[in-house]
């Protein structure tokens, strides 16, 4: 985190120190470091058979650990954690390091004219849920802004052309504003490879968790301790039973572990974690965007993120490069004092502008979909414009129904 009382300018010994703070240097979009490896690697092994198997064997986790944390018997965590996915209330994921891995994570912010009609915003809905490049995002049903989603891509013009072009032709589209992440802080209350806090820390605040427990019953103080000791492991290898895995695949448990350590716990380019399905648990998401003044210096604009996000209140929190917007804090409406985290933001003079949304679903978690109403919970394409050159086309206009529609666009 930047640290009070230096100033890092360019003629100093203080210069750029800043970003050596952060365990990878906040800095430009779809930088490509030697070491990563592929989702299909044999170093990510002990994800994928995990992935493979966990819906109908939740003894691929390290239930010996959740046993020990919790008090449980191993078969009572087996029945919760088998119970919860049937429930669609959480879901084994893995985050990428966009700093790292060769492709900029490009979210983007819409807003619908004034007096849209109903159908109209639907069709965009039902758009951006089907498009598969669309790898995550958020629609929001009241408040200053329509739909909060992202792709990851390696070439803007790729993403302009096939994605933000389209949208734009829009007749009911007031904006499209791109918000390229420059660090991703906390996704699903667990502290990504960016955060100045502990990595892979499940952030949930007692007084949420109260009023959790209050505002519904899908979930209980023990479900949940479940899953906040998974996602809290020490270590990230901690979180599978590699005997299982082994007896599952095949393949050697100890080297699977090796592994998963070094490309997980060493490197970081790869974050597993489970996501907590907000949407099951009728629960919203209170989207506050901010802008700060463009004459504040990046390292000031860093570390007033950090501070807010020091706040385990925020349960999503993205810093943007290059954009008209900063950031974007997220915390359950239901859980927490709106007003007075917007307070909380306001209180820096740095900040000039705060739009807020009120966002009750969300399309996909990193490729893997939501929609289990369609029966398509947890379906994943993972998609990669890799030698891609999507400008030597004619843009075809995806949102229009026929093709004189698409001819007049």
């Amino acid at each position: 985190m930047p640290k009070p009382g230096k100033n890092y300018l360019l003629n100093t010994e203080e210069k750029q120190e800043w970003m050596r703070d952060y365990f990878f240097a906040p800095r430009g979009l779809g930088f490509l470091e030697p070491g990563i490896v592929g989702p299909d690697d044999a170093r990510v092994a002990a994800f994928n058979v995990a992935k493979s198997f966990y819906q109908t064997r939740p003894d691929v986790f390290n239930l010996a650990l959740v046993a020990e944390k919790t008090g449980l018997s191993a078969d009572e965590i087996k029945a919760r954690l088998q119970r919860m996915y049937d429930e669609r209330l959480y879901m084994l994921v893995k985050n990428s390091s966009v700093g790292v891995y060769g492709f900029g994570l490009w979210y983007w912010v819409v807003k619908m004219k004034d007096g849209c009609p109903p159908e109209e915003k639907q069709k965009l809905t039902d758009w951006i849920q089907n498009n598969n490049e669309i790898c995550t995002g958020y629609a929001c049903d009241g408040g200053d802004f329509d739909f909060y989603c992202g792709n990851h891509m390696r070439v803007l013009d790729n993403l302009l052309e096939a994605i933000i072009d389209p949208i734009k032709q829009n007749p009911y589209v007031e904006y499209v504003h791109l918000c390229p992440v420059r660090r991703d802080l906390r996704e699903s209350s667990v502290n990504q490879a960016d955060t100045p806090f502990r990595f892979r820390e499940f952030r949930f605040s007692d007084e949420a968790k109260k009023k959790l427990f209050e505002y519904t019953d899908k979930i209980d103080e023990k479900d949940l301790e479940v899953l906040e000791v998974l996602n809290n492991t020490e270590f990230s290898a901690d979180l599978f039973n590699y005997d299982v895995l082994q007896e599952l695949s095949g393949l050697d448990g100890a080297k699977m572990r090796e592994d998963f350590s070094h490309v997980m716990d060493e490197s970081r380019f790869l974050i597993n974690m489970l996501y907590l399905n907000f949407m099951k648990l009728g629960l919203n998401n209170h989207c506050y965007l901010i802008r700060m003044f463009q004459n504040t210096p990046s390292y000031r604009k860093s570390q007033i993120i950090d501070e807010l996000a020091a706040n385990p209140d925020f349960n999503n929190v993205f810093e943007f490069t290059d954009s008209y917007h900063d950031a974007i804090f997220m915390a359950y409406e239901e859980l927490t004092d709106s007003q007075k985290l917007r307070e909380t933001m306001e209180a820096y003079p740095e900040i000039e502008e705060i739009l807020e949304a009120n966002s009750p679903r969300q399309f996909r978690r990193w490729t893997a979909r939501l929609d289990d109403d369609t029966d398509n919970w947890e379906m994943c394409v993972f998609t990669d414009d890799l030698l891609q050159n999507r400008m030597a086309r004619k843009n075809a206009c995806s949102l229009c129904a026929d093709k004189e529609e698409n001819e007049s666009c």
